[in-house]
């Protein structure tokens, strides 16, 4: 018997493969027929499939929460993601400036090292699996380097180590060891204080002058760490991926005003962070259904950038578009502090690949594994074949 697309939410588990790898064609019907879907995962949630949805969602955060940000349950506080206005625009005012478009620009030269410096790794082989080799080592130096910026390089190794296991295994003992390093640095800075980020953490205040716990200081900088990791090391290997498969993208991709022009359509279509969670706080009827204060929403950024309403041909890739105004950061005031940063690791890591690599394609006999989760989709294994450019 054919199931039905109903039946496939009814049992839908967001960390499944098999159901990861057809939920793009049931979010499709869903937009159509029923664009906010009940799944039974996890004790029920509503799935908000719809652009227009979304936007509604993010405008209204006094009655959508942030304060169940996961599908799951969270190990760990994570302001300013898991917060609500008020709170939430104290966290935001020590943040903004230091991810700011201008700010992050000084760690340029930082990224460009460590990116050549993986590149150096592999590149004489004719082969690497990018993801581990590559797109993981390069988000998670890039973000303990910026983040951290300790000048102890061991302990920035543990920090590297740290937060490349926490993207690779997820578990509590992986958050705690990121939460141990982050309170050793940040005891060191209450003693001696300098100008950098984490200063910045330790002296913030919020709610009329009160200093930040310990527990909400290692939970923004775990944010920090954390945040960037699957979204830029998705994006990352999606367009790896698709420099094996799309005829001209590698050229297109060498100009140097690729990314100003290309990014934000690899972005939209990739949308590597693709769902979060909220929670309603009020009894509304803001989307169409009836919603009671404790029920749960998954707000689906990938399915918003796939919606029709809003994307002439969503499902193809298209760097002709007038106007991106794309979800892959989230919308509102809980769009990615880290974007600009992220944006930059993604035309430096490119850039300097293709400025010594060409002629990507998939080794023979290989397959690519995908995620699952919040980042559906994005290669968690890529072996790559390659050949070195001619100076």
């Amino acid at each position: 018997m054919t199931e039905s697309h109903q039946e496939f939410f009814d049992q839908l588990d967001w960390f499944d493969g098999r159901d990861c790898a057809r939920l793009d064609e049931h979010l499709r019907w869903a937009r159509g027929h029923c664009p906010v879907v009940h799944t039974g995962f996890g004790g029920g949630m509503h799935v908000v499939t719809r652009y227009e949805d979304l936007v509604r969602v993010a405008a209204h955060p006094e009655i959508f929460s942030s304060t169940m940000p996961g599908l799951t349950s969270v190990p760990v506080a994570l302001p300013p993601i898991d917060t609500d206005p008020p709170l939430h625009s104290d966290f935001r005012a020590f943040l903004n400036g230091p991810f700011s478009r201008t700010a992050v620009e000084r760690y340029a030269p930082v990224v460009e090292r460590l990116a050549d410096e993986l590149i150096d790794g592999f590149a004489a082989t004719g082969r690497v699996e990018f993801v581990s080799e590559f797109a993981i080592p390069f988000t998670a130096g890039a973000l303990a380097k910026v983040v951290l910026d300790d000048d102890n390089e061991a302990r920035l190794r543990r920090a590297v180590e740290a937060v490349t296991q926490v993207s690779v295994q997820n578990t509590p003992e992986s958050f705690a060891a990121v939460a141990a390093l982050a309170a050793e640095i940040m005891a060191e800075r209450e003693a001696a204080p300098r100008e950098d980020l984490l200063q910045s953490i330790v002296d913030a205040t919020v709610e009329d002058g009160r200093r930040l716990t310990m527990e909400e200081r290692l939970g923004v900088v775990t944010v920090l760490l954390l945040g960037g990791l699957d979204t830029t090391r998705g994006a990352l290997a999606y367009i790896a991926q698709f420099l094996t498969e799309l005829p001209g993208l590698e050229a297109r991709l060498r100009e140097p005003d690729w990314a100003a022009r290309d990014l934000d359509e690899l972005l939209r279509y990739t949308s590597t962070v693709s769902v979060m969670g909220r929670l309603v706080v009020e009894d509304n009827d803001l989307l169409g259904v009836p919603m009671t204060k404790g029920d749960r929403l998954a707000v689906h950024w990938r399915s918003g950038n796939r919606d029709t309403a809003r994307f002439e041909d969503p499902d193809r890739l298209d760097f002709d578009r007038n106007r991106n105004p794309h979800l892959a950061f989230g919308i509102g005031i809980h769009r990615c502090v880290g974007r600009h940063f992220a944006r930059l690791q993604l035309e430096i890591g490119i850039t300097r690949l293709l400025d010594r690599l060409t002629g990507f394609r998939l080794a023979p006999g290989t397959e690519i594994d995908r995620s699952v989760g919040i980042s559906v989709g994005a290669p968690r294994e890529l072996h790559l074949q390659f050949d070195s450019r001619t100076p």
